[in-house]
């Protein structure tokens, strides 16, 4: 009997991610701030109330200048405030030759583990990324470095923002489902650090305490057997906009870099909309609440996850990923969830799962999956 496309299961088979070498500490990221010299007083104690409970520990960052010898310096001129600061052109061109290696890196990763897939047969490349452009980007660099087919169907899904990792994983299920031979390979990058701007913006300074740099890769296939263990099956996804939201969220280019438009109603607006949005979800695949077991939000800051917890009426340890992730690695984008999964595919626990991620719009991306041994 055949199958209907619609039908027919996918799996994320496996996920690897990968940071940049450089890291500091939050509290080391609040002592450097403060020793600029051209923030006021009003500045200085805003700064001092943001870093207090961020929930972070640390974070990572593909631009190794800060805290050493401005002698020393790659990025940034050769002045111990940073300035004058580097121009966009300055950032994405250091967004090019990073994202080609971090890219490359989380790939081949992933690629490592997974010695029973001939690379032959991978059939779609999907990349993600709101921090830099280029063309060819870092999807032509993937598939010449990897030796991917040169019949390789690559798709990019440019400046979405933080919730853009869903909408790539629907994508390669929708083609898995459409061509069951496919093996679609996805890698998601963000390098947030290249935007940090040092202007007394509320909004910016928020940002500069939350993003950070990463990486992630998955295989979506209709077929298991390539990778070992466990793997998400992909069965329901839905998105949102949240009406007269649009202002509260937003990412442009900017005269310096990249500007984050970020209000402090994000969290409140995330917590009176993703229990209906859950809800909806559930009953259009016939479940009830009791029915989920695993728990993948994207941890764009501690509010966000409180919030979304109390809403959810969830415990802090049924959100552990996402805040263990928020705590080792801040908010890295788009490819934050990725991390969120790939800690809840090596953890024991097993069943339906719920993923959600907000970005721009403001939209809310979610997803049912389900854990499977």
């Amino acid at each position: 009997m055949s199958i209907n496309s619609a039908e027919r299961p996918v799996y994320l088979q496996a996920i690897a991610t990968a940071v940049p070498e450089h890291a500091y500490t939050q509290e080391f990221a609040h002592r450097f701030l403060l020793s600029l010299p051209f923030y006021d007083e009003p500045t200085r104690r805003f700064l001092d109330r943001l870093y207090r409970d961020t929930g972070i520990q640390k974070r990572h960052t593909v631009i190794g200048d800060y805290g050493k010898d401005p002698a020393s310096f790659t990025f940034y001129p050769p002045s111990p405030d940073l300035r004058p600061e580097p121009g966009v052109e300055q950032r994405n061109d250091l967004f090019i030759r990073e994202a080609d290696a971090l890219s490359l890196r989380v790939a081949g990763k992933l690629l490592a583990g997974l010695p029973r897939l001939d690379r032959s047969r991978i059939s779609h490349l999907i990349t993600v990324s709101c921090t830099g452009f280029s063309a060819p980007g870092f999807d032509f660099h993937l598939q010449k470095s990897l030796g991917l087919s040169p019949g390789l169907h690559r798709f990019h899904l440019g400046f979405m923002g933080c919730f853009a990792a869903l909408p790539a994983l629907k994508l390669a299920a929708d083609i898995c489902r459409s061509r069951p031979e496919a093996r679609v390979l996805v890698v998601v990058l963000e390098l947030c650090s290249v935007h940090l701007q040092l202007k007394p913006d509320r909004e910016v300074m928020v940002a500069n305490s939350l993003f950070a740099d990463g990486a992630g890769a998955a295989l979506v296939s209709a077929q298991r057997g390539e990778a070992e263990g466990p793997a998400f099956s992909l069965e329901r996804f839905a998105t949102r906009t949240i009406p007269e939201s649009e202002r509260d969220m937003a990412w442009r280019l900017g005269t310096v870099a990249f500007d984050m438009r970020l209000s402090a109603y994000v969290p409140r607006l995330i917590q009176r909309n993703i229990g209906a949005i859950l809800e909806d979800l559930l009953a259009e695949a016939g479940l009830r609440r009791a029915d989920v077991a695993l728990w993948a939000i994207h941890p764009g800051g501690r509010a966000i996850l409180d919030r979304a917890a109390a809403t959810l009426g969830l415990k802090p340890e049924e959100l552990w990923a996402s805040y263990q992730v928020l705590r080792d690695y801040g908010n890295m984008s788009s490819a934050t969830l990725l991390f969120v999964l790939e800690l809840l595919l090596a953890g024991q626990a097993q069943g339906r799962t719920f993923a959600a991620a907000f970005g721009p719009g403001l939209t809310v991306e979610s997803a049912l999956l389900e854990k499977l041994p």
